[in-house]
């Protein structure tokens, strides 16, 4: 059993070791950045990485105070994926909940989940500072 914990140590250490500190400062940045000019901070996932972007959007409101939102409610995603096919549900929740102030954040392992891809032509299209969280690949959509 020792050994078995041993190991996981050691692998959570080789991720730590590979994160790019200067990154995390400038995503900080954006997001003190867009707060302080009036705006709110958009977070986005799918499956697990919904509930990641349901965790860190609390954790923004209530221990930094920054205002920001996600769009996990099980009737907004059906509805807008009924509506408007799944592939474009996020991308229609921008049109009506983005503001040009904003910071759009999505996360996805893989980086190809249409839904997002899609949202993120329409964020940069509309002029939206944007973040994509992809831990799979390095390179995707």
């Amino acid at each position: 059993m020792k050994n078995f914990y041993h190991q996981k140590i050691k692998k959570q250490k080789k991720i730590i070791e590979r994160i790019d500190t200067k990154k995390l400062l400038r995503f900080e940045k954006l997001i003190v950045d867009t707060s302080n000019k009036g705006g709110k901070v958009i977070i986005v996932g799918n499956g697990g990485s919904a509930a990641t972007a349901s965790h860190v959007t609390v954790d923004l409101s209530l221990n930094s105070n920054i205002r920001s939102i996600n769009f996990n409610e099980a009737d907004l995603i059906t509805c807008f994926a009924n509506d408007f096919g799944y592939e474009n549900w996020v991308k229609k929740s921008l049109e009506i909940y983005a503001d040009p102030l904003d910071l759009l954040i999505l996360i996805s392992c893989s980086g190809n989940s249409k839904n997002l891809v899609n949202a993120n032509h329409y964020a940069k299209k509309k002029g939206l500072k944007t973040i994509a969280l992809t831990g799979c690949k390095k390179n995707n959509k």
